[in-house]
């Protein structure tokens, strides 16, 4: 899904719904859904692994391949919230 330019000029990113979990709509700086895409398909893989890879690390080095600190922020965000969904859904009660 790509960006569509919000009335404050702003960009709209798009964080799916996952796990049962609610997705997440942003207003961003710049264009951050190639970054929030490859983060959410980065902890796809992750959770996909046999042997899985120490994730501190799939963090850094997918948040190095963006450029801009708002595209690392984006990158770091969608991670994260990819995480807490997966979290929420395993999480007791």
């Amino acid at each position: 899904m790509g960006s569509k330019v919000s009335a404050s000029g702003l960009q709209w990113v798009h964080l799916p719904e996952a796990d049962g979990q609610p997705g997440l709509v942003l207003e961003w700086p710049v264009d951050g859904q190639p970054a929030i895409d490859a983060a959410v398909q980065r902890v796809e893989r992750w959770f996909d692994e046999e042997r899985k890879a120490n994730l501190w690390v799939a963090l850094f080095v997918g948040r190095s391949e963006h450029e801009g600190e708002f595209r690392r922020i984006a990158y770091e965000a969608a991670f994260l919230w990819r995480l807490q969904q997966r979290l929420a859904m395993t999480a007791p009660g």
